[in-house]
């Protein structure tokens, strides 16, 4: 009800650090968005439509809820399939960016455009992490300056851009075993000892949460911040594929890729038990 979303839609404006540059440019950023047949439709839409991004595109064929997912086998914005309608509406009305929310809206997939070739780039979620969270953490410090316990948090499989970025800026990097809880588990933590200013948060499997208001990973707040990112850069006269390749040359060239190996059934499992065995009697 509008009790629990008003309340939410307050907390993520609050995230908000450049509304001058939103105020600037938000009237021509081009974003295409899908909530691949899920949750993310009315909350995404909404929050930037308040914020003042005017054109926001939403693919007819995927903006309502279907358990069926009718126009994809699989619902998962980290996989290319999910965003052929987008792409296809992006082509057609020139977008700057294309995101796609996954069915519970906690994991974020995006496109960005080259303005120099035209193409659209597939960010992992190890970039569309990092960007997000260096532009946080890099405007933070600009505008009021990084506290002396700032943290970036991250999964221990998640990209080692993310150490240069903290080292950048001078805070602490901290690893944490796979899974959001464990970085909800070091917001906690922070709050209850007073030791530790938590600044951003992110795993590679395409989730990240910026601000403290929530304890998992938010692809609307994701979604929020990064069209922000892209209205402060466009301000600078870059795009999202500029601000990430300038990325690359402070920090250094990244390249991360996951490989999913499935086994399945009962001889599935007993693979994956063998596996886990050997790993346990033959540390590498």
């Amino acid at each position: 009800g509008a009790e629990i979303d008003d309340a939410y839609i307050a907390e993520l404006k609050k995230q908000v650090l450049h509304q001058d540059a939103i105020d600037a440019v938000g009237g021509e950023l081009k974003i295409v968005y899908t909530p691949l047949h899920g949750t993310g439709n009315i909350p995404v839409r909404r929050v930037l439509k308040e914020l003042g991004f005017a054109n926001v595109y939403v693919v007819p064929e995927q903006e309502l809820p279907n358990g069926d997912f009718p126009t994809v086998s699989y619902p998962n914005p980290e996989a290319a399939e999910a965003f052929e309608l987008g792409l296809a509406l992006a082509k057609k009305v020139d977008a700057d960016l294309i995101l796609a929310t996954d069915p519970d809206a906690d994991r974020l997939g995006v496109y960005v455009k080259d303005a120099k070739t035209g193409e659209y780039h597939s960010l992992t979620g190890n970039m569309s992490g990092c960007l997000i969270g260096d532009y946080i953490i890099g405007q933070k410090k600009e505008l009021t300056g990084l506290p002396a316990d700032g943290a970036f948090v991250k999964s221990i499989v998640s990209t080692n851009m993310a150490d240069a970025i903290a080292k950048y800026y001078g805070i602490e990097l901290i690893e944490v075993l796979t899974g959001f809880k464990f970085i909800g588990q070091k917001i906690l933590e922070f709050e209850t000892t007073g030791k530790g200013t938590y600044l951003f948060g992110m795993e590679e499997s395409y989730g990240c949460l910026p601000g403290t208001y929530a304890r998992d990973k938010d692809a609307v707040a994701a979604s929020m911040m990064l069209c922000e990112a892209a209205a402060y850069y466009k301000t600078k006269n870059m795009t999202l594929w500029d601000a990430m390749v300038a990325m690359y040359e402070r920090y250094g060239y990244y390249k991360d890729s996951v490989q999913s190996i499935g086994l399945k059934g009962i001889e599935g499992l007993a693979k994956i038990q063998e596996i886990m065995e050997y790993f346990r009697n033959n540390e590498p």
